[in-house]
């Protein structure tokens, strides 16, 4: 600090600077000693929405810093549901353990409509970040993912849980709150944080990932 004009000097800001990031090496290091132990029990299975989740998507992240096994989708513009519910259903029976789905957007809505349509012995618990609402939102690309509304009303067979913006372009607030109140899931709200996908740059998305740690600790079974 410059004692006389009382501002920060290049020193001060680089300290800080390394400090912050000293701060985030040693969370990232915590984070990813608790989705190892996740992965002891269970198969945590990224499942991205429409064009898939790209470099600075949170899913991205943790695909890279957690080691998670992403979904792949032979065609991420242009989904037809019946192909996406065929992926998914083969990455879940090929699976070695009881599969922790961790869904953004229409990813979310694959796998609600899966739980409702499938056999979920297989399915430990569902994670579902800003789910796509695609009877509501005015989103100019929501032509294209239409196929796949009505969303399901039923509570889910498996334990769920909902994360949502304040703020998002494809979903209300209110209607997170319903959606997670239909599908008896865990609601936490993820503040002003977009659709909590690409664009919004969350960098790790420690809130997220912590979120995630207490929803697996507290409802998902081990043995």
């Amino acid at each position: 600090m410059n004692l006389f004009s009382g501002r920060a000097t290049a020193l001060d800001l680089t300290a800080s600077a390394r400090a912050l990031s000293f701060q985030r090496s040693s969370e990232e290091t915590v984070l990813a000693a608790e989705f190892h132990r996740i992965k002891e029990h269970f198969t945590p299975l990224l499942v991205p929405g429409l064009f898939n989740s790209g470099p600075h998507h949170w899913q991205t992240r943790w695909e890279s810093a957690f080691g998670l096994t992403r979904l792949h989708q032979t065609d991420w513009q242009n989904p037809e549901p019946e192909d996406w519910d065929a992926t998914l259903t083969a990455a879940i029976q090929q699976a070695e353990k009881p599969v922790l789905l961790i869904a953004h957007s229409l990813g979310a809505v694959l796998t609600a409509h899966w739980l409702t349509r499938h056999e979920t012995s297989r399915i430990a618990g569902a994670f579902l970040v800003a789910p796509a609402d695609i009877e509501h939102t005015t989103h100019p690309e929501a032509a294209r993912i239409r196929a796949f509304a009505p969303l399901p009303e039923a509570p889910s067979p498996v334990p769920m849980a909902l994360m949502a913006s304040r703020n998002d372009p494809w979903l209300s607030s209110d209607r997170a709150r319903t959606l997670a109140n239909h599908w008896h899931a865990e609601f936490t709200d993820a503040g002003l944080t977009g659709h909590v996908g690409s664009d919004d740059f969350l960098g790790l998305w420690s809130h997220g990932a912590k979120t995630l740690v207490s929803f697996v600790q507290r409802r998902l079974q081990t043995s």
